[in-house]
């Protein structure tokens, strides 16, 4: 099955100019954090969109420091030349409020020579009689696509989107290219040093890609075809996400990119961590990733073979001992549940990249997940299937709601796997029934390792 990647628009500019809020106004969805403070948002937010007829995906990024001080020239050529690699559109935005002549020359002369597709949105400008007047004073600034804006209301947005998705169109990104992969596609996702490239090779049994214990050493994604048991795979090498360095304007944004766009195009991801090391919110974000995305995953718990009792206290008290002496991965299994609940499907591999531990196990779950993920439960067997569930457990009534009845339960699509469940209201359907049923499909019809969507249709709406 083919892997489509929609077109990047990626929203760079200085602090505080209203980039998420201009995200969340197109997304149509409170996805970004926003704040008056200077310098909210340090990780990447994706938000795929749509506009007369066009998809794409926006990517918000932390604002570009315009500090005066001695690394302000590499840290804008590091942000604009990650633009240039990723993005096939950059939406600049600037701060309507303040004085066009506060940008910085640094800023101007770097827009100007990017080659590609280059709009200007001039944000708070929320008055429709002064916005003219003052986005004048932009255009000064040489470019030469402005659109004055107020991501707040929304006034302006609407040209905004025309002359974005015009700008795909003349790219020839309106009806996004098939990226085509052999067979079951498979990314191996995770935090820089985890060991995503020593497990990658030693999966191709080649020195494919470089190894190094400096984090970051992987620079882009890459793919490399091979056939397991007369089964075709492609297997996708990612660059790590970073974490905030001091004196960074934002993190590795050409990581964060990387590793969104494999995980987008996988059937099946590999997250990989480190057993010696605490779990941190870069783990955390990986994992909410595959879920957002609703891909299969199997997580690696990768340098097995330097594992130890002493390790357990690297977690703050959080690692039980006392259970390490009866069993020797049974702690670290729960610690990593702990962790991801939301991947409880997911079934989870002690491997060592150097030894090769556990390595075939987890390659072997590979297919049985794909195959999950591409299932169609015939109707018959749904119905009886929810027929047993109401019996021995029916949605209880909820107070100031209609009494909760359920009439269907039907497969609406695979890959990912997505239900539809036919109620009279679905006000009236707890949120535990929901999460209860969703379990039990997973579970009792065989969707281990995959989420899947169930969505609830009240019987009077078409």
């Amino acid at each position: 099955m083919p892997h489509s990647i929609l077109p990047i628009i990626a929203i760079v500019g200085e602090p505080n100019a209203g980039k998420s809020t201009l995200l969340n106004k197109i997304a149509g969805a409170p996805l970004a954090i926003t704040s008056t403070v200077a310098g909210t948002t340090r990780d990447r937010q994706y938000a795929d969109a749509s506009w007369s007829g066009v998809d794409f995906t926006l990517v918000d990024t932390a604002g570009l420091s315009m500090d005066l001080d001695e690394g302000l020239e590499e840290n804008v050529n590091r942000q604009i030349e990650i633009a240039l690699d990723e993005a096939d559109v950059i939406l600049w935005v600037a701060d309507g409020k303040q004085p066009a002549g506060a940008v910085p020359r640094h800023l101007i002369q770097k827009f100007r020579k990017i080659k590609k597709p280059l709009l200007l949105a001039v944000n708070k400008l929320d008055s429709p009689k002064t916005r003219e007047t003052a986005a004048a004073a932009f255009r000064k600034l040489g470019i030469k696509k402005l659109y004055p804006v107020s991501a707040l209301s929304g006034l302006g947005i609407g040209d905004l989107l025309d002359a974005l998705t015009e700008e795909l169109k003349a790219l020839g990104k309106h009806e996004p290219a098939p990226q085509k992969t052999a067979g079951i596609a498979v990314s191996i996702v995770g935090k820089p040093n985890v060991g995503k490239s020593s497990l990658f090779n030693a999966i191709l049994k080649e020195e494919r890609v470089v190894v190094s214990p400096i984090p970051g050493t992987t620079r882009a994604a890459i793919d490399s075809q091979m056939e397991i048991d007369g089964e075709n795979y492609t297997f996708i090498d990612t660059a790590g996400l970073k974490k905030k360095a001091f004196r960074q304007s934002q993190p590795d944004v050409f990581a964060g990119f990387q590793t969104f766009k494999a995980i987008r195009r996988s059937d099946v991801c590999l997250f990989v961590l480190d057993a010696n090391e605490e779990i941190t919110k870069q783990d955390q974000r990986v994992a909410s990733e595959i879920a957002a995305l609703e891909k299969g995953c199997i997580i690696l718990v990768n340098k097995i073979d330097a594992y130890t009792q002493d390790n357990l206290g690297k977690s703050g008290g959080k690692w039980d001992s006392r259970r390490a002496t009866d069993d020797r991965y049974g702690t670290l299994r729960d610690y990593v549940s702990h962790h991801f609940p939301f991947l409880w499907m997911c079934p989870a591999f002690f491997v060592s990249a150097r030894t090769g531990e556990g390595l075939d196990e987890a390659l072997a779950a590979i297919k049985p997940i794909f195959q999950a993920r591409n299932k169609t439960i015939d109707a018959q067997v749904l119905s009886e299937f929810l027929r047993k569930k109401l019996k021995t457990n029916p949605p209880k009534l909820l107070r100031d709601q209609k009494k909760p009845k359920v009439f269907s339960l039907r497969q609406l699509d695979a890959n990912p796997p997505l239900f539809e469940l036919v109620v009279n209201h679905p006000a009236a359907i707890s949120m535990q029934f929901r999460k209860a049923l969703q379990n039990a499909i997973i579970k009792e019809l065989d969707f281990w390792g995959t989420p899947i969507t169930l969505k609830l249709k009240g019987k009077d709406k078409s």
